[in-house]
């Protein structure tokens, strides 16, 4: 298990996040596989919280979600590059969790979900 991890806040769960959008995408088109980005409030409600602890520290999921992804963490109640983020892609500040699917140009595969 990965120590860093361990020392995220309970929102975000155990998967290793990436932080940087840019980075994400590059990272995207170098394996093929899509970016997993989650819009998350940190620190949270109860329910971000639970969310976190529950879904996102699940073994299988977090297994998934770093296998099968590029993950990237966007902070939704942030200012900077978070607030840039959301700003690019519409997202609401202090939204309850939003997963988007992105390919490697920033582009959503999937419709949006969000109270996921």
């Amino acid at each position: 298990m990965n120590l860093n991890a361990l020392q995220q806040p309970m929102e975000v769960g155990l998967v290793q996040w990436g932080r940087d959008l840019d980075e994400a995408l590059q990272a995207s088109d170098e394996s093929g596989k899509p970016v997993f980005a989650l819009f998350q409030e940190v620190p949270g409600c109860i329910g971000c919280k639970q969310f976190g602890a529950d879904v996102l520290s699940d073994p299988t999921i977090v297994a998934s979600i770093e296998r099968d992804f590029v993950p990237l963490l966007i902070h939704n109640n942030k200012p900077g590059k978070d607030a840039e983020v959301l700003a690019a892609y519409g997202e609401p500040a202090w939204n309850f969790q939003v997963v988007r699917f992105l390919n490697a140009d920033g582009e959503d595969i999937i419709e949006r979900r969000d109270r996921v």
